[in-house]
């Protein structure tokens, strides 16, 4: 007798757990039957993009060398200059800093940089000037790293450095 209770129960769970799978399926197929065709057609969003980590900072200054001492002396930082082009290079000095530069600028332009390393500089720049940015520098090897500098919608100059 409990062998054939069993099979009852059993089978009674099979045919509700049909009707129950059957439900969403049936008022999915209602909902979309019931939308216009723009909607239930609509594109998936674009693909964001990979995030980039922060890499690098920069100072690009008229006057490097000035900049040197008064940062040396302001905050203590130990710059490095030990290099042909006389770069400041400044260690951050702990686990969760980022490593950055003091160095002369192009023209007359006194700036602070910041770079995002990229695996491919020339299809970021691509997006950014799609979204309203604007190449400054195009992607250029510098010997130590490759790079390129672009301006934002609101006119703020970043970089990117391949890698």
């Amino acid at each position: 007798m409990a062998t054939k209770k069993k099979k009852k129960l059993a089978t009674s769970s099979k045919r509700v757990a049909k009707k129950v799978a059957k439900k969403p399926a049936a008022k999915a197929a209602k909902s979309l039957a019931k939308r216009p065709a723009a909607k239930a057609a609509r594109k998936p969003p674009a693909k964001r993009p990979a995030k980039h980590q922060v890499v690098h900072w920069e100072i690009q200054s008229q006057a490097p060398e000035k900049l040197h001492s008064f940062y040396a002396d302001a905050l203590g930082w130990e710059i490095d200059t030990n290099n042909p082009m006389r770069y400041g290079m400044v260690a951050s000095g702990g686990p969760q800093g980022i490593d950055g530069g003091i160095g002369g600028a192009p023209g007359t332009i006194s700036r602070v940089l910041v770079y995002a390393m990229v695996p491919s500089i020339p299809g970021v720049l691509e997006r950014i000037v799609s979204l309203g940015g604007k190449t400054l520098m195009p992607r250029t090897d510098i010997g130590p790293v490759i790079m390129a500098i672009y301006e934002d919608p609101e006119g703020n100059a970043m970089g990117l450095i391949e890698g």
